[in-house]
């Protein structure tokens, strides 16, 4: 039992997830997968936007770093509040990027 406790707090510290706004008890509107190949000795950046076609307003941002790297994910337009929001992901030196990204609504 204390082995899977440890374990637990030991994944959830070092995963750098980023969440934002309120996701519980709302409905999740777009879920896709954000993927970039690493490449030696540098940093890639990827950009991910989304527009709600209908402009429904976003309750709540969330990107799951599948790799449980220290990647690093901003909010550079739109969020909380918004009917878009555009995401700016940033992986470690020599390591690709590999997100799910969920966004909510209410």
């Amino acid at each position: 039992m204390r082995a899977i406790i440890f374990v637990a707090l030991f994944v959830s510290v070092c995963a750098k997830d980023f969440k934002f706004g309120i996701i519980y008890n709302n409905y999740l509107i777009s879920l896709q997968k954000v993927e970039a190949e690493g490449i030696l000795l540098t940093k890639v950046e990827k950009d991910y936007i989304y527009i709600d076609p209908k402009d429904s307003i976003i309750e709540g941002v969330v990107a799951y770093d599948l790799w449980h790297t220290e990647a690093e994910v901003n909010v550079t337009a739109g969020g909380v509040g918004e009917s878009h929001v555009t995401l700016h992901l940033q992986s470690e030196i020599g390591i690709g990027l590999n997100y799910a990204i969920l966004v909510f609504i209410e």
